[in-house]
């Protein structure tokens, strides 16, 4: 079960439902007015820190957190580069605590892209409430708060989007809020293995929030994925997952693990190397493979429009 809200304006789609969320706790469908959107281009957001308070800075220099989420939003909708079917949201979608107006705040300034015909997907970081974020969303979408009980794994949240050329599999790697280290739990990497074992036609894309252990030493990475190894276990001969989405660290990188490519989201609000960009991530899906342009707050940044082409393993 996901946090996912549809389009506002139900009567303004025109696609019918997309190839289907699994386990959905909100169900998106796709297109608008006078366009169809994609359902092979995504927006990537990461480590949003939505405050309830909107003036409400954080980080150093300090920023306004929604402020940043206003100047992305408006390059997303703009379409300069394509205007994607569904944005995801990596985790860390609120200030800290997770607290009831945090998600208020957050969803009203998500409503924008869902005006526009665009689904937007969270999932759950550190500084996240699993219960307060529920409860916001069932008041924005007029769901019923008991939606948690429809959840086969007891405090997580967990869904699978199936597109044409892949399939995404949002995780939940939230252990305890304002709890650095992240945890998927063994039942969770049961149930991905199974429903990736059930889905070897398509490319699996995997999104958490947490970064994975590349010292395979915890100690070494105590804020990162605490059963790495374990997520390795179950993906690395898995050859149909081609990539894993994570942010928490506020970085821009990719790399590949068993070929696997590791994308790192950067942050929309603070940053903790003054190098990394403010930014999100433009994903266009290819028959064999995926085309990934990062898009800085900052138009003179040295990464900003920076194109990274991706071929799957």
């Amino acid at each position: 079960m996901p946090i996912t809200l549809p389009p506002m304006n139900r009567r303004r789609f025109m696609t019918g439902t997309l190839g289907g969320i699994v386990t959905g706790l909100f169900h998106p469908v796709w297109g608008a007015e006078s366009e169809i959107l994609s359902q092979d281009i995504w927006a990537f957001l990461s480590d949003t820190h939505i405050p309830g308070d909107r003036n409400k800075t954080g980080g150093t220099p300090a920023i306004k957190p929604v402020e940043h989420l206003v100047k992305i939003r408006t390059d997303v909708l703009s379409g300069e580069i394509g205007k994607p079917g569904g944005l995801i949201v990596s985790g860390d979608c609120v200030y800290l605590q997770g607290l009831p107006d945090d998600y208020k705040t957050l969803l009203e300034e998500f409503a924008p892209f869902r005006n526009a015909g665009i689904s937007v997907h969270f999932v759950m970081g550190n500084h996240d409430n699993r219960q307060a974020f529920l409860n916001a969303a069932a008041q924005s979408t007029g769901e019923s708060k008991s939606n948690s009980s429809r959840t086969k794994i007891p405090n997580r949240l967990y869904s699978i989007i199936e597109t044409p050329k892949a399939n995404f599999f949002l995780l939940d790697s939230l252990e305890k809020t304002n709890h650095t280290p992240g945890l998927f739990g063994e039942e969770q990497l049961q149930w991905l293995a199974d429903e990736l074992d059930s889905r070897k036609d398509k490319p699996a894309i995997l999104v958490a929030h947490h970064n994975p252990d590349y010292s395979a030493n915890i100690v070494k990475a105590p804020g990162a994925l605490q059963d790495t190894a374990a997520f390795f276990d179950r993906i690395r001969e898995r050859k149909q997952v081609k990539a894993y989405f994570y942010g928490h660290t506020h970085t821009w990188k990719t790399l590949r693990m068993n070929g696997i490519h590791m994308v790192n989201i950067p942050a929309t609000a603070w940053r903790f190397d003054q190098t990394q960009p403010f930014a999100w991530v433009f994903l266009k899906l290819k028959d064999n493979g995926m085309s990934l342009t990062l898009r800085s707050i900052d138009s003179e940044h040295p990464k900003h429009n920076e194109v990274l082409d991706l071929a799957w393993r």
